[in-house]
């Protein structure tokens, strides 16, 4: 008996504090069975048919099924309706349970703050709970003003707590709300079973369960405030769609109560139209401007990769264009790059499944995991068979072994079968050697003569930059140079590499610094164009703008002056 005094005591007390805060209704409810007791019910929202329902979870749902409380608000206040949402919500030590909403009454419509309040104690022995309604306030009317617009904003809005690992919802369509009012309450067992139900995708797995993983983000946001952004990919329909997930502490934030707002935008079409523009981009890097053939750098790169694959086949073809200089000279060097295309063409047909790459200026490679040494061997023989209906001929070396050895043996094996081949055809061709002798040396003459500065004072208005550097002396002389350069070089003192470093650090987006430092390094420039008449690769400016950089070597001559043509132009699409 003296329990249940104590227990109307403090039932009470919690009804003269309702009274004070001006409650329109408060009803008494034993939240397991939903039985419910009338303390307060002024003369504002009657007209609800109290007498047609048998508990508390008919009540609510008749409010909504009558469309006395606007349908837009219908499917926050649903979870009001299970009787298992409630009873975890209150016996899980959670206070105050508050939703807000528009509904008819019979002076008007109103705008409604309901609230369940949980007496402590409260608990499946104690089910007893207050359920109040009143007007709401200025502050709850904004709120609920602003949905609208934060609706168009995130496809989901949910309002966390993480020192009790808590949720309610604030946005979230109808069937994620029918999901949510089915009964789960606690807010990692929600992430939990919604990834293991196959709603994220499998690579994203992995990021968001340590990001969702019980404690982590009490952790984080004890030691860092500022919110938590995550991309990952989510199960929409028939197909996976790039979300932008974002947690960030509410205003009611603190150490003690730690409540946040989970906001989930739906990102797919922004996010792939980048994905795309970043792959062009790379694609760009790795491609070869005349034969759009995959180039050195990408080669490069790929021979890393195949190291590592355990792949026991591979197969290097190495192959050079015979008489391409001659032609050069003879023709014009549109002529020579109609050869070089061809080749280009006539390659990628006869491998069509294999990596084709051109890595120098009449070099080009066939990596292949898929074909023996005596498959590449015929595929070659159509190769030549094609390119001498054009009277185009190619050296040809071939080398395998598996890409547990040595790969770069493989492809010097190659590349030294391939010379030898060469070797025997200018054998046998001793007058085309001779001619093809004379005009390399006509070339270094021109060069030496800086007739290629005339040439390249005609077009430099199509570059942003045409330089000749000298690598010993780190100076320069300009064909064309713009105003901005010239501040630059002014102040580095005239050193060329000091001045492109500071180029780089004020324009260049910091992600492509690094291919400036591999060229600005002389030595291994010097490496690089022993092995590659041009050195080229692209890069995107601070301002979104591409570029492409050329270096060129002038003259690789024992006594000759170390100097190199580096030519920077805007990239075009």
């Amino acid at each position: 008996m003296n329990g249940m005094a104590s227990e109307q005591t403090e039932l009470h007390e919690y009804v003269e504090k309702a009274l004070v805060e001006s409650f329109s209704k408060i009803f008494r409810v034993n939240v397991n069975t939903g039985e419910f007791e009338v303390y307060k019910n002024d003369g504002v929202l009657l007209g609800d048919g109290l007498d047609d329902v048998p508990n508390i979870y008919a009540y609510i749902q008749k409010l909504i099924t009558d469309e006395i409380i606007y349908p837009e608000y219908a499917t926050a206040c649903r979870r009001f309706t299970n009787p298992e949402y409630v009873r975890k919500s209150v016996f899980s030590g959670e206070k105050r349970i508050v939703q807000s909403y528009k509904r008819r009454t019979d002076f008007g419509d109103k705008w409604i703050t309901f609230a369940i309040i949980a007496p402590d104690g409260c608990g499946p022995e104690n089910p007893t709970a207050l359920f109040t309604w009143r007007e709401a306030d200025s502050d709850a009317i904004t709120l609920l003003d602003t949905l609208p617009t934060i609706s168009s904003l995130y496809d989901k809005l949910i309002r966390i707590n993480l020192s009790n690992n808590t949720f309610e919802p604030v946005v979230v369509d109808a069937d994620e709300q029918e999901r949510l009012v089915g009964g789960v309450i606690n807010m990692y067992e929600w992430w939990a079973g919604y990834s293991m139900n196959g709603n994220i995708a499998a690579e994203d797995m992995g990021a968001f369960s340590t990001l969702t993983k019980t404690g982590s983000l009490q952790k984080r946001f004890a030691e860092d405030p500022t919110p938590v952004n995550f991309r990952y990919r989510r199960k929409v329909g028939d197909e996976f769609r790039w979300m932008q997930l974002q947690i960030a502490p509410s205003v009611e934030y603190s150490e003690e109560n730690q409540i946040m707002l989970l906001s989930l935008k739906d990102v797919h079409e922004e996010y792939t139209a980048q994905l795309r523009s970043r792959q062009e981009l790379i694609d760009n890097m790795s491609r070869d401007a005349l034969t759009n053939l995959f180039n050195r750098l990408k080669f490069n790169a790929d021979i890393d990769k195949l190291a590592k694959s355990g792949e026991p086949l591979f197969t290097c073809l190495y192959v050079d264009v015979n008489g391409l200089h001659e032609l050069n000279n003879l023709l014009g060097h549109q002529k020579g790059d109609d050869m070089l295309c061809c080749v280009a063409d006539t390659l990628s047909k006869h491998f069509s499944d294999e990596r084709v790459y051109r890595i120098g200026g009449d070099e080009f490679v066939v990596t292949s995991i898929k074909r023996s040494k005596n498959e590449i061997e015929l595929a070659v023989e159509n190769v030549r068979r094609d390119l001498s209906r054009q009277n185009y001929e190619i050296s040809v070396g071939i080398s395998t072994g598996s890409c547990g050895e040595d790969l770069e043996k493989i492809v010097a094996a190659a590349e030294l079968e391939m010379r030898n081949d060469k070797a025997a055809y200018y054998m046998r061709n001793g007058d085309r050697r001779r001619k093809r002798q004379m005009n390399e040396e006509l070339e270094q003459m021109l060069v030496q003569k800086q007739d290629s500065e005339r040439f390249l004072n005609i077009i430099s208005r199509q570059f942003s930059g045409v330089y000749f550097v000298d690598l010993s002396r780190d100076t320069l002389r300009h064909i064309y140079m713009p105003e901005h350069f010239t501040n630059l070089l002014e102040e580095s003192g005239g050193c060329f590499s000091v001045a492109m470093r500071l180029y780089v650090g004020r324009f260049v987006k910091p992600e492509y610094h690094g291919l400036f430092e591999n060229v600005l390094n002389y030595d291994n420039l010097d490496k690089m164009l022993s092995k590659s008449e041009t050195v080229q690769f692209a890069y995107q400016k601070i301002d979104g703008v591409c570029m492409n950089v050329r270096i060129l070597e002038v003259d690789r001559r024992p006594n000759a002056k170390p100097e190199t043509i580096w030519i920077f132009a805007e990239e075009t699409r």
